[in-house]
């Protein structure tokens, strides 16, 4: 199916591949299908693009925690385990959504500037299932490595 986002562009989505957020996205509890995209020519993406198919002006920019040097350990409860379907923790990928500090955005093009991650709330998505929930709240724990 042909979708027209706002920010991709006219994209083509395999319903096969939706990603659905039984419960929303908190503040977005309207937007339950998604469809997650990167840039095809890179092996390792930076960056990947998670599109609401239910707005076309929802899109969030996302990171897999380690290409950021972040390792997260994030325990589920049995009812999000449940919700997820997941068969173990190899069937999920997290993922953390990217975001600029509203005062950079005013400071210059909003295209432009540092990015952040939003490590206290990451997506986590059943590669099985294709069922994401938003784990919101975490506690981070930081440990610094030295060489």
């Amino acid at each position: 199916m042909r979708f027209d986002s706002n920010q991709l562009g006219s994209v083509e989505v395999d319903e096969a591949t939706v990603i659905t957020f039984p419960q929303g996205i908190p503040a977005l509890e309207n937007c339950t299908r998604f469809k997650l995209f990167h840039d095809i020519t890179h092996p390792l993406p930076q960056v990947y693009w998670l599109q609401s198919l239910d707005d076309p002006g929802v899109t969030f920019s996302l990171a897999l925690p380690d290409r950021l040097g972040v390792r997260l350990q994030i325990e589920l409860t049995d009812e999000e385990v449940a919700e997820l379907q997941l068969s173990g923790p190899q069937d999920a990928a997290v993922l953390l959504m990217l975001y600029r500090p509203l005062d950079a955005q005013r400071e210059s093009h909003p295209a432009l500037g540092a990015l952040q991650a939003n490590l206290c709330n990451p997506l986590v998505i059943s590669l099985a299932s294709r069922r994401g929930i938003q784990k919101t709240g975490l506690l981070i724990d930081v440990l610094l490595h030295t060489p």
